[in-house]
């Protein structure tokens, strides 16, 4: 059976296919997709999630066979990797997924180590998008500042933590983007510097 090939199915059938697709269980038949569907916690699970819930965490338990949850999985059972499902719009007043849910939806990997994932995310994706000049069009100096510099204390105070579920002492460096950049004046650096040691 190939999941890919499954057009016309329901919104559930698409988050089971698309889940086991993402979490390399392609070949999975389909009676065990059908007691994926039919589990009475994965119904639960797919009502709240196209009604008022926003997110929907998928953990394999088996084999060939996957949950679907409303809360996240604990890390001692993330056995390789989890996904979480967002809605793009949680906005929408409506239930259901009026855009058809492969346009209302992401799929996110979780590992064991969620909050270093989490980290490398918005270190290595979300910096260098809002720090883009051309993302920042429209935008105050004051605004972008601002953004930047709660942004840089998130990744700061998420690197400390890592450091203390370890049992070690990690402590952030100053933004390299902000310090070595010509637009940044040197009042502004020095600011950056001893908000650093501050920090420490």
């Amino acid at each position: 059976m190939s999941l890919l090939n499954q057009k016309n199915c329901t919104d559930e059938e698409f988050l089971v296919k698309y889940s086991l697709i993402y979490l390399g269980m392609k070949k999975i038949k389909d009676e065990n997709v059908d007691k994926i569907l039919n589990m009475e916690e994965n119904k639960s699970a797919f009502n709240a999630f196209s009604g008022r819930d926003q997110f929907l965490f998928v953990n394999p338990t088996g084999g060939e066979a996957i949950k679907f949850l409303l809360d996240p999985p604990a890390p001692a059972e993330i056995k390789r990797k989890a996904l979480l499902i967002i809605k793009a719009r949680p906005e929408t007043k409506e239930a259901g997924f009026p855009g058809g849910i492969q346009n209302e939806v992401v799929f996110m990997e979780l590992n064991r180590p969620i909050l270093e994932n989490l980290y490398n995310t918005c270190f290595e994706v979300f910096l260098p998008v809002l720090g883009n000049p051309m993302n920042q069009i429209g935008w105050s100096d004051l605004v972008s500042k601002d953004l930047m510099d709660k942004f840089h204390q998130f990744l700061a105070h998420t690197y400390v933590t890592i450091g203390q579920i370890k049992g070690r002492t990690l402590l952030p460096l100053p933004p390299s983007d902000v310090t070595s950049s010509e637009r940044t004046s040197s009042k502004d650096k020095a600011h950056i510097l001893e908000t650093s040691i501050i920090h420490w």
